[in-house]
């Protein structure tokens, strides 16, 4: 099975400075295993490569032959670890990118017995030898780190390289890819059966959350509305991607009103997720309120969870962690609220909801009041 750890914080009173925080696996269906050796057509080193250059290559080949021997899992982390130290400090690291390169040419590869894990410096867990490669590659020269990825993109049949591969291309500045590139890779990701549970798509889930478009967005949301099985693991992904960019999932629901129609609960809470001190916001969840076609049940279960700030943390792949929601603008938000719960309390259309909005008027009334304190 696949699993992945993510850390969430109740931010609901946040307004009072509060917060309760605890763990949550996700796991989905099949095996953690190390993913399968990708078979590539072998090269030699090239004759021009320098004296450096074969010593970065034998230290590598040195590890690998380790791996086949049937090392420790743990010693082969540490020397992996000690590797990265060593060219990390090379006076040249582009003389080490090319070298990278260069073996990642070769075809060569070997498991290491270490599951796709990731830490404050990028990855610590590397379950291949080329996974290691790209991971390195991508903090070394994010230039040649970019070819490198469009070329394993397109070739690899690992989950693990192609999440790695992908690393590069969502760093901020000129390697940045555009958003329909990144939506194209990333769709092609989630369209290969054979990747369905693998710890690399799981951990791409985060991509999204970290481009903030709406097409690659839109690509997580219809790929969890065909429940696949890691749709735990993409709930979640979701809500990260709500609780930074609120705008984004709110306007998916609101031009596809069939999108989440079979996991009503899941759609409410995504609405929840809306900060109606943004006008389009607050129009757009007015329309849902209103909306004939959404369910009693579903509108009171955004209604008792609205305003919705439960968010998470842990290393990430991709990008920085979700940042903490900021006091001010939580406040700021709640007392928008509160004035749009007045409105909705006067609105003919939404008398049903009466009991549902009351609750939530007193919730909020209570909140703003702590913060006023």
């Amino acid at each position: 099975m696949i699993r992945t750890r993510r850390f969430l914080v109740l931010a609901g009173a946040l307004a009072t400075g509060g917060a309760l925080w605890w763990s949550f696996d996700a796991w989905s269906g099949g095996s953690s295993a190390a993913p399968p050796i990708v078979k590539a057509p072998l090269q030699s080193e090239p004759s021009s490569a320098s004296p450096r250059q074969r010593e970065i290559s034998a230290a590598w080949h040195e590890v690998l032959a380790n791996c086949k021997d049937g090392r420790d899992p743990e010693a082969i982390r540490k020397q992996l670890v000690a590797l990265r130290e060593r060219w990390s400090e090379e006076d040249d690291l582009y003389l080490v990118a090319q070298s990278i390169s260069q073996l990642l040419k070769t075809g060569e590869d070997a498991k290491t017995g270490l599951r796709l894990e990731t830490g404050p410096q990028g990855l610590r867990g590397w379950p291949t030898m080329r996974v290691f490669l790209l991971d390195f590659l991508s903090t070394a020269d994010p230039d040649l780190a970019v070819e490198v990825a469009r070329e394993i993109l397109a070739s690899t049949s690992s989950a693990e390289e192609y999440a790695v591969a992908l690393k590069p291309l969502l760093m901020k500045g000129p390697w940045r890819a555009s958003d329909e590139e990144l939506q194209e890779h990333f769709a092609k990701l989630l369209a290969t059966p054979e990747w369905q549970t693998r710890e690399g798509l799981a951990e791409a889930l985060d991509l999204p959350r970290v481009a903030s478009s709406s097409g690659t967005a839109d690509v997580l949301a219809r790929w969890v509305d065909a429940s696949p099985p890691a749709v735990e693991a993409g709930e979640i992904a979701l809500h990260e991607t709500a609780a930074q960019t609120p705008s984004v999932l709110v306007g998916l629901i609101a031009e596809d009103r069939t999108l989440f129609e079979d996991q009503p609960e899941l759609r409410a809470s995504l609405m929840a997720r809306a900060t109606v001190s943004d006008g389009g916001q607050a129009t757009e969840v007015n329309a849902y309120l209103r909306d004939p076609a959404i369910s009693k049940q579903e509108k009171e279960s955004f209604l008792a969870l609205y305003p919705l700030r439960s968010a998470t943390t842990g290393y990430r792949l991709y990008g920085q962690p979700p940042k903490p929601f900021e006091r001010n603008q939580v406040v700021a938000d709640d007392q928008a609220a509160l004035q749009a719960v007045t409105h909705w309390m006067a609105d003919p259309a939404m008398a049903e909801l009466a009991p549902s909005l009351k609750s939530l008027q007193g919730r909020l009334q209570t909140w703003v009041g702590q913060a006023g304190d």
